[in-house]
Formats: C-alpha cells, sequence, structure tokens
C-alpha cells in the first residue's frame, strides 16, 4: 500500500470569523490562530479554544483610542460607534 502525506487544504468557502473577520492584526502584523494563514494554526477540531483565540488576538491588535472607545461603551457612557 503507498500512502502519501497529503496537506489539507482550507476550504475556499469558508466564511470569514466574525470576531476577527481573517485579517493581519493592526498591532502585532499576524493572523489570528483559528486563521488557517497563521504560524499557529492548528486544524485539531478537538482543540477548542478557536473563539478565545480570536478574542486574544482582537485585545491584542486593540489601539489605545478603541480601547477607551470600547471601555466608554461598557460603561454606557457613549450609545453609538462612531
Amino acid at each position: 500500500m503507498n500512502i502519501t502525506n497529503t496537506k489539507i487544504e482550507p476550504s475556499k468557502n469558508k466564511s470569514k470569523c466574525s470576531i476577527c473577520n481573517d485579517e493581519r492584526g493592526v498591532i502585532t502584523g499576524v493572523y489570528c490562530r483559528d486563521n488557517p494563514n497563521s504560524n499557529d494554526y492548528s486544524e485539531d477540531m478537538f482543540e477548542g479554544t478557536d473563539y478565545l483565540d480570536c478574542w486574544v488576538f482582537i485585545r491584542g491588535n486593540e489601539t489605545k483610542i478603541e480601547y477607551e472607545a470600547r471601555m466608554l461603551k461598557d460603561r454606557g457612557l457613549i450609545i453609538a460607534d462612531n
């Protein structure tokens, strides 16, 4: 039996992540760990940290202005995003 090592390519029809939008981080310049373009990407479906990985990515790439706006919004001091 001849077995070859083949790499499984991510689906072309995969929708964008609603958290990180499959974009590079503005500050870090890297992709979220759940993005197939990331050096830390794992196809292990039992890993279970994909959602958290995205939020760690978002917070790690949040600018000071974005952070301050989020804090004001969380405190109810602003109502709409500009």
